[in-house]
């Protein structure tokens, strides 16, 4: 297979995935992950993993290991964000996907950001939001409707 074949593969894997078509982009990637091993196909074949077969923990591994080789590749953050999303660890991928955004301006991180819409000011601005005092004075206004 020609490096123009495996590009093609390539690139119909990734807009399947993206399109949630997992089962098509397990069958491109893991063709073209015969000849190549780039940190990028092996980001969107864990990806693969952890939507089509519920491996989340063995997924973001994978991820984690992408990073560390290439840290200033936004996708690999998109990816482990939505994997930690897919593990119901909304924070965390929070986190992860500005990370993303920080490494390199993404569209696909933006629009994941806007999917999961953005947060109300905390309650006590001098105080970080994970702050005990914070989360309970926004819960309570919350419960009350004064947020």
């Amino acid at each position: 297979m020609g490096p123009d074949q495996l590009d093609d593969l390539l690139l119909k894997g990734i807009e399947a995935a993206e399109k949630g078509y997992i089962h098509s982009a397990q069958v491109f990637l893991g063709q073209v992950s015969e000849h190549r091993k780039t940190p990028e196909l092996q980001s969107y074949l864990a990806y693969c993993l952890a939507k089509g077969q519920g491996r989340i923990h063995s997924a973001a591994k994978i991820c984690r290991e992408s990073i560390k080789r290439e840290p200033d590749n936004s996708v690999h953050y998109l990816i482990l964000g939505r994997i930690l999303l897919l593990s119901g660890d909304k924070g965390k991928a929070i986190k992860t996907l500005r990370q993303g955004l920080r490494a390199s301006p993404n569209p696909l991180i933006i629009d994941e950001l806007k999917k999961l819409g953005l947060r109300k000011p905390t309650v006590l601005k001098s105080l970080k939001r994970n702050h005990p005092i914070n989360r309970i004075l926004g819960k309570i206004f919350g419960a009350l409707g004064l947020r």
